[in-house]
């Protein structure tokens, strides 16, 4: 392999910190010079790409402890920023975040890639599964330690606000907290999907989540709705989330989610797909697994959560 050097023909510098305060004091004395980094995986093709500059110095947060792990306590899970996606892919409390896991690129990226680096970018494939499970950022700085929701952060950001903080863990709810407790009677569930030109090894086209709660009449209540997917923003449909909100599933509820993720979701145009595209994929992905809430076996109380990946061609 090989090594990715900066201006100057210089390899950037390594830091490896141990612990958080640590890594903050590092990143304020050297400044814009150095950036965090971990499994790297999405830094290096940028680096390689040339549409992002390599730095003199690099902090590796490998060996700091705090943002390693998943701990589970009263229905939350917090997740350190620096765990491996497939440990992500292969934990058991919340099937959407394994669901996204399992589809982000192969298993030889999913054991460098950090879910704090899918987080980060801002476009991570990860992001609508953790959108619909409200999920709460912490991090560290120089006010010290702050939490803030991700679908907050993902509005500051798309307003040009600038991070100036390093992420430390992300907080979610586990399967059995699915938007709000279900009484007797009611179901909750859930479902994430995906759009790729192929299989792997491609960015994604579109990227979705959705989860509610059923009624025993049928209708829908708790209903929480994302997407986001390749260069696009994150974003959680608000608007359409309230169209489908005390309704029950039929093909009008369908159009309406349709027309609302096509209306609402600011999709971003590459050389691969346009920004109409990329919506109609996820209006499309979503209105599937939203009909598939229909089935008998989904009545009779099958799991609660599913995840998917398809290619463009099933995007319709």
């Amino acid at each position: 392999m090989n090594t990715i050097q900066a201006a100057g023909g210089v390899p950037p510098g390594l830091w490896q910190p141990l612990t958080v305060a640590e890594a903050w004091e590092l990143k304020r004395n050297l400044g814009g010079a150095a950036v965090f980094t971990a499994g790297g995986t999405l830094l290096r093709t940028q680096w390689e790409a040339g549409t992002v500059p390599l730095p003199a110095q690099l902090i590796s947060l490998e060996a700091v402890a705090e943002l390693q792990g998943i701990r589970i306590s009263g229905g939350q899970i917090l997740a350190g920023s620096q765990v491996r996606l497939e440990a992500c892919r292969s934990q058991k409390v919340s099937g959407l975040l394994a669901a996204a896991s399992r589809t982000i690129g192969a298993p030889s990226i999913r054991r460098l890639a950090t879910l704090g680096g899918n987080v980060a970018s801002g476009i991570g494939d990860a992001l609508p599964a953790l959108l619909v499970k409200d999920a709460v950022l912490h991090w560290y700085g120089d006010a010290g330690y702050e939490s803030v929701g991700l679908a907050e952060w993902l509005d500051a950001r798309a307003g040009g606000a600038a991070e100036g903080r390093l992420l430390t863990g992300v907080e979610l709810q586990a399967d059995e907290a699915v938007g709000e407790k279900p009484d007797a009677g009611e179901q909750a569930v859930g479902f994430y999907r995906k759009i790729m030109r192929r299989e792997a090894f491609v960015p994604s086209l579109a990227a979705a989540a959705l989860t509610a709660v059923i009624r025993e009449d049928g209708t829908l209540r708790a209903v929480r709705v994302a997407a986001g997917g390749g260069s696009s923003a994150a974003r959680r449909l608000r608007g359409t989330e309230l169209e489908l909100e005390g309704r029950g599933v039929d093909a009008t509820l369908v159009r309406k989610l349709q027309t609302g993720v096509q209306e609402e979701w600011p999709a971003f145009a590459d050389a691969f797909a346009s920004a109409e595209y990329r919506r109609l994929a996820a209006a499309n992905v979503l209105a599937a697994g939203l009909w598939e809430l229909r089935r008998p076996e989904a009545e009779a109380g099958r799991k609660n959560v599913e995840g998917g990946r398809g290619t463009a061609d099933e995007a319709g």
